[in-house]
């Protein structure tokens, strides 16, 4: 029977390649691109199929505009918390933070970079204001993608916090943040004119927040009524929700990671902490 022997080399190769730093990058130039289609036929889908006069006409070409350049940006806030997780697998809790913060700002800078073009190119000449001179543009994108890091020190977090649950546990608790982000984002882009819901909500779920200060930025105005009245804020509070969210919830799982952590260690050397305590740090995906 011949035994083959894994090569040094092979195994740092993908050890590299299964880096965050690595396959996040292209991942969220994808995702950007592949949500493009998406943003294009929201507002005939989900809003109006059929807008009629200059109100409706208006609200319909707005709300392509902010939902072209803000591309992939809901997207890639769940990446950054993938990421931050994943990264907390390689590396201690401080070192994994400052990791993935410096990557997110990277996917941030990612996501701007191939969102603006292809938006720029469907763009008509309908607008006389260029979209980085558009303030309820700028503020909405700015405070979306300022998220990302945030949402990657939550990802830290929340891995070391799970790191002593078993590996079948933590892909289970994956799938169901996964489902309920995906909820809670729809959430926040079906709300038109205001948010029509518990505002606690904004604060509690920073993908209800994110979701609804994209839709709000181009759906505050009721143009159903004679004359059109603005209703909401342009995205305003909820883009200060999410940020306000993100942070909290990226403090609160540093902190109770960090504790987890240290009772682990302490059991460990006791010589009655569980097995999973002697092992590498392990994550979300870990095992």
């Amino acid at each position: 029977m011949r035994v083959e022997v894994a090569q040094p080399g092979s195994s740092m190769l993908r050890r590299a390649v299964a880096h965050p730093a690595v396959w996040s990058l292209p991942v969220m130039a994808l995702l950007v691109f592949l949500a493009m289609p998406f943003n294009d036929g929201f507002y005939e889908l989900w809003v109006n199929y059929d807008p009629q006069g200059d109100a409706q006409q208006h609200e319909w070409i707005y709300t392509e505009r902010v939902f072209r350049y803000t591309s992939g940006v809901l997207c890639g806030q769940l990446l950054a918390l993938l990421a931050g997780a994943a990264l907390a697998r390689r590396h201690a809790q401080i070192t994994a933070l400052m990791v993935a913060v410096s990557l997110a700002v990277a996917l941030a800078g990612v996501t701007f970079a191939v969102a603006y073009p292809l938006a720029r190119a469907a763009e008509g000449i309908y607008f006389t204001t260029a979209p980085l001179d558009d303030p309820v543009l700028v503020r909405v994108l700015v405070r979306e993608l300022a998220a990302y890091p945030l949402y990657a020190a939550a990802g830290v977090g929340l891995s070391v916090l799970l790191r002593g649950l078993a590996r079948g546990g933590r892909w289970l608790l994956l799938a169901l943040l996964a489902a309920c982000w995906c909820a809670a984002t729809l959430t926040g882009l079906l709300q038109d004119d205001r948010f029509n819901a518990p505002y606690w909500l904004l604060w509690a779920a920073p993908p209800i927040a994110a979701g609804a200060a994209v839709a709000l930025a181009a759906l505050s105005i009721d143009v159903w009524s004679q004359p059109p009245v603005l209703m909401g804020d342009w995205g305003s509070s909820a883009s200060a929700a999410l940020l306000t969210g993100a942070a909290a919830y990226a403090l609160g799982l540093n902190l109770l990671g960090g504790l987890a952590e240290r009772r682990r260690r302490r059991r460990s050397n006791a010589g009655t902490g569980p097995s999973s305590a002697h092992e590498d740090p392990g994550s979300l995906g870990g095992g």
